[in-house]
């Protein structure tokens, strides 16, 4: 089993058994503003999570037969032009929003691991599309941040601007 796919497996486990644990035992949380950040977040994470799903099954030409992730295109357009790994960073903001909610040692660690987890599988997606897509993958990459949304739309705009002054492009 490759790593990727195990530390992707570890993070699904955390994933779907912390909310259980929250709901059904870890519910009492300390600090109440803390959960209305993480209703925030939890809205911020599924459009993190769903957007993607809808732009690579319309921009990434998808190999017949496969589901969304399997593309033949790099996409860098819509929220790819902020984040390479979108879908990543929802399942991320799905911890943090877990951790908001409970409040509890137990899903912080969970959250903490599966958030390791996701990083790794993060990295390692970036190595198989360099193989995959080659130098426009590693330019592409230069360009947009893996998942740090503020310096995603920081060099989104300063793109904008550059490409908006007299004598660009």
């Amino acid at each position: 089993m490759k790593k990727s796919a195990l530390y992707f497996a570890v993070a699904g486990v955390l994933l779907v058994s912390t909310w259980p644990f929250y709901f059904l035992l870890l519910h009492n949380p300390v600090v109440q503003w803390l959960v209305y950040a993480g209703w925030a977040i939890l809205a911020v994470g599924l459009v993190f999570i769903f957007l993607p799903m809808v732009v690579l099954r319309s921009k990434g030409r998808p190999e017949k037969d496969k589901d969304f992730t399997h593309t033949t295109t790099i996409v860098d357009s819509g929220i790819y032009t902020i984040v390479r790994h979108s879908l990543y960073l929802g399942w991320l903001l799905m911890y943090v929003a877990v951790i908001l909610f409970s409040q509890h040692w137990l899903i912080v660690i969970m959250g903490i691991l599966g958030i390791v987890c996701m990083y790794l599988v993060s990295r390692q997606e970036d190595q198989l599309l360099i193989e995959k897509f080659g130098d426009t993958y590693e330019r592409y990459m230069k360009s947009v941040p893996s998942m740090n949304v503020l310096a995603g739309i920081i060099r989104l705009l300063r793109r904008r601007k550059g490409n908006s002054e007299p004598g660009a492009g």
